[in-house]
């Protein structure tokens, strides 16, 4: 009977300690990502002008597509996950992305990765998004849906 209880009690304690773990999606930005984004504070320069690489709204979507409406058109791909020459490839081009989360949206198809001209360093909540371009302060967005 003792050792019943203490299994027992082994078991509850392990099943509230998964329950109380980070959520899957936690583990993969891009699902993290999905959904749909508000600008709340804009990205700015030293002399207080708005970055115009920064949308309004963005919306990312499970497929690896997102939209900003700051791009007409369709609905180009994005990456969160980027291979050790594709970081090598930004970081070379910009050593302050170093370490950093990096979201790469490909504003054409046949571009390759390594070669998209739209990188943001970003951080990720449930509900709020900082995103970074290089020499703008940190855009926030609040998560809509």
């Amino acid at each position: 009977m003792q050792t019943f209880r203490s299994l027992t009690i082994f078991l509850a304690v392990f099943f509230i300690s998964l329950s109380s773990a980070a959520p899957a999606s936690a583990a993969d930005p891009g699902k993290l990502l999905a959904g749909t984004w508000k600008l709340v504070t804009p990205a700015r320069d030293s002399a207080g002008n708005n970055c115009p690489f920064v949308p309004d709204m963005m919306e990312f979507f499970s497929d690896g597509t997102m939209t900003m409406s700051n791009m007409p058109g369709g609905r180009p791909p994005f990456k969160t996950d980027l291979t050790p020459g594709e970081r090598q490839a930004m970081e070379a081009r910009d050593p302050s992305l170093k370490g950093k989360n990096l979201i790469l949206v490909k504003p054409m198809p046949q571009m390759e990765w390594s070669q998209t001209p739209i990188v943001y360093s970003y951080t990720v909540t449930k509900k709020e998004l900082h995103l970074t371009v290089t020499g703008w302060t940190p855009a926030t967005f609040h998560r809509v849906k």
